[in-house]
């Protein structure tokens, strides 16, 4: 017995007490001098006021740890073991702050395995829903990471997709080219066609204007005003027949150049078209002979 109450006296330092109120800390120091000197009744009395004065459920299973030993060291098994109970019922786990007997040993662990069993289905509903928390929780925080990394996956091939625009953009479109088309000697009557008419018209304005001059030279105007005007609109009908003259002219010489050195269309490249970024070019590419021309 002596060498129980020696070792608790050793065991029972201030440090086992670091996670208790110091109230509850100040009696069970007490309790631990009483214990010392044999003095089982006021070591009990202490350990009373010590639950009194417990503020945590830590406090509570810690001072019905030591009820238990003080208890069992005085031979009372069914109250020791009752008191264990209570402890491990709020710690099933709760180890022993202090070493102790066999006997009280086994009485310590027979309690604890009553408790367990009795526990066992509210630890493991306890254990489920604490698995259960975390995998939410876990849950949770893979779906922000997921959905973190899409908008980053989004927000990349849109990016991409605007850098192919912009290339794209940067670029000037492949050229068109249409070749082998109608040649310059099958087109050369457009050109005719214009000046030809071009001609007639003009052939029609210095008509009307000899017509105005020759009126004025006669004096068959009535009065100077209309001598005034037929004066003017001859000025008019003249300059408007030498334009159209010119555009005849340009017509039919247009014409006749387009047919000398015209190829047929299958012998070689005719109009093309070029689009760039800049604009659009219109070209005619061929070849002749002057020699096969002019014979």
């Amino acid at each position: 017995m002596l060498r129980t109450v020696c070792v608790l006296v050793v065991c029972l330092s201030p440090a086992a007490f670091a996670q208790q109120s110091p109230e509850v800390t100040k009696y069970l120091q007490a309790t631990i001098t009483l214990y010392e000197n044999l003095e089982y009744a006021k070591a009990l009395a202490q350990v009373q006021k010590a639950k009194s004065k417990a503020k945590t459920p830590d406090d509570e299973a810690r001072c019905g740890v030591i009820e238990a030993i003080v208890l069992a060291d005085m031979g009372k098994d069914d109250k020791a073991s009752k008191a264990f109970q209570e402890a491990f019922a709020i710690d099933p786990d709760l180890k022993l702050p202090v070493a102790v007997a066999p006997k009280i040993a086994a009485i310590a662990d027979k309690a604890r395995e009553q408790v367990k069993k009795l526990l066992a289905p509210s630890l493991a509903q306890k254990k489920a829903e604490e698995d259960k928390k975390a995998a939410d929780e876990q849950a949770k925080i893979d779906a922000a990471k997921a959905e973190e990394d899409q908008r980053k996956k989004e927000a990349l091939a849109q990016q991409q997709k605007d850098d192919d625009e912009r290339k794209k953009a940067m670029q000037p479109p492949p050229a068109v080219a249409k070749t082998g088309g109608s040649s310059a000697r099958s087109l050369s009557w457009i050109p005719g066609a214009v000046g030809l008419l071009s001609a007639g018209v003009a052939t029609a304005f210095f008509v009307s204007a000899s017509g105005r001059y020759n009126a004025l030279l006669t004096g068959t105007m009535l009065t100077p005003t209309t001598a005034l005007a037929a004066r003017n609109s001859g000025k008019t009908e003249a300059t408007l027949g030498w334009v159209f003259t010119g555009v005849a002219v340009a017509g039919i010489g247009a014409a006749v150049v387009m047919f000398l050195i015209g190829g047929d269309s299958s012998s070689g490249p005719g109009v093309s078209v070029a689009l760039s970024a800049e604009g659009a070019a219109v070209s005619w590419a061929g070849q002749f002979d002057l020699f096969e021309v002019l014979r």
